[in-house]
Parts: structure tokens; C-alpha cells; sequence
């Protein structure tokens, strides 16, 4: 989805198009106190994981694409392996900051078979109707190509108002829902999904760059919520919505 309009904040005018500028360490942390600067880097953990999650999410889909041509195929590989590699690079860099020994990156969900699909709720289509709360809409574009993939029916929207909305009126059957969001947290949102209805608040995953935070973390065990760390590749997204639709109802 792209943005109308002038060139508003974090965009500047290059060569007849619009691109997003980067900020730097020294922008977000500047004089902050010790805890203002942990706040500033974390965003900007939070903001490159959800870049490279779009580069590894796009790249898997490229390769994928039945129509890709033959010729490209070995270009679309080694994309989908230099973004696999970045991630770890990325992974470990976020673990020598926080003074933990950084871990090999484990094997990813496309290297491992898949489960079968559980399918408790759908409409007329058969297809399970998964919501995805992300205002990233690159996150949003590539979850609904790979959750049709997988034969999924997504839901994508960007706030939370417009997704309790959903939840109240026609309800899916499990959620995808991003941890740092602006305006209604994604904490916030799955307490009023919970509180809507409890059994599908369990049916529910936190998307995230820092699975590791102690309070998402927290907040997820006691609600019985699962985590999906961020960046994730197409078979990942698949088999966590089909653990969220194997949850039980009680």
C-alpha cells in the first residue's frame, strides 16, 4: 500500500521517487538517560525487524512463484539464502548487545514438514479466517499472499479500533497481531479480545522482533498467548496458525 500525499516525516524526495530515511543510533539515543536510550534501541531493533522481515518474507515468495522464470530461479535462491543469512547476522548482533551468547540460527520451517491443518471455524470457503493487526503494510501484504498460499482466508488491518470492530461483528478464527503498534498497543488489543471473547484471545499470537522482552514475555504466559518471532519465513506463519486453530476452546 503506498502513501499519498506530500513527503511527510521519515520520507525525502531522491531521483523522482519517494524513499524512507534511516534513523541512526545517535538520532533516537542522543543524551538520553540509560533508559531512555534501552527505549530508543529497542525501537530501532523493532523497526529493522521489521524490515528484514519483509526482505526474508518477499524474497521466499519470489522463489516460490510458480511463474518465476527458470532463468531467474538461481538469483531467487540466493536471495532467499542472503536474507536467511542477514537474519542471523541480525540475531546475533541483537544477542551481543543484551550480553547473551549469540545462537546458531536454528533450521528454518521450510526445511521441516509441515503439519496437517486443524480447521475449527470457516465460512462457505472451508478456509479458516485469520485476522492480522500489523500497521506495517508491508507485514500486511506479505502475510495475506502467504496466508491464501496456505489456504487461509486473511483478515488485514492496520488499528485496533478497526479490528475489535471485526472481532465484535464477525469474528475469525485465530489472530495474528503485531506487539508494537502505534496507538492501541498489541498488549492493549488482546485484552479487549479477551474480554470480547475469551476462547478466541487464546487463539491469538503476538508478532515481534524481541520475543525475548521480559514483559511480552510475561504477559503472553499468563494470557496463554503464543509468540511469533520477527522476521519469520512463509512455512513459519502457516504452522503457527495452525497451532492457534489447534488451541483448545477451554
Amino acid at each position: 500500500m503506498g502513501r499519498s500525499g506530500g513527503v511527510g516525516r521519515g520520507w525525502t524526495a531522491a531521483a523522482g521517487r519517494r524513499e524512507r530515511t534511516i534513523p541512526t543510533v545517535s538520532d533516537e539515543v542522543g543524551h538520553a538517560s540509560d533508559d531512555a536510550a534501552g527505549t530508543a534501541v529497542a525501537k530501532i531493533e523493532h523497526d529493522l525487524n521489521n524490515s528484514l522481515a519483509a526482505i526474508v518474507a518477499f524474497s521466499q515468495l519470489i522463489r516460490s512463484d510458480p511463474d518465476l522464470p527458470p532463468s531467474l530461479r538461481n538469483q531467487a535462491e540466493l536471495l532467499v539464502q542472503e536474507a536467511k543469512r542477514t537474519r542471523q547476522l541480525v540475531g546475533n548482533l541483537v544477542d551481543v548487545a543484551s550480553h547473551e551468547e549469540p545462537a546458531p540460527d536454528p533450521p528454518t520451517a521450510a526445511e521441516r514438514e509441515a503439519p496437517g491443518v486443524t480447521d475449527p471455524a470457516t465460512r462457505s470457503t472451508g478456509r479458516p479466517r485469520i485476522l492480522v493487526l500489523d500497521d506495517e503494510p508491508s507485514i500486511r501484504d506479505f502475510l495475506g499472499r502467504a496466508l491464501t498460499r496456505a489456504g487461509f482466508e486473511p483478515i488485514l488491518i492496520a488499528s485496533g479500533p478497526d479490528a475489535l470492530d471485526v472481532i465484535r461483528s464477525d469474528p475469525p478464527a485465530a489472530i495474528l497481531c503485531d506487539h508494537r503498534m502505534a496507538g492501541m498497543s498489541g498488549t492493549e488489543f488482546q485484552a479487549a479480545v479477551a474480554a470480547i471473547d475469551p476462547a478466541l484471545g487464546r487463539r491469538f499470537a503476538f508478532m515481534s522482533g524481541d520475543v525475548l522482552n521480559h514483559d511480552l514475555r510475561e504477559f503472553a504466559t499468563a494470557r496463554g498467548v503464543k509468540l511469533l518471532s520477527k522476521p519469520f519465513d512463509i512455512a513459519t506463519v502457516g504452522e503457527m496458525v495452525r497451532a492457534l486453530l489447534a488451541t483448545p476452546a477451554g
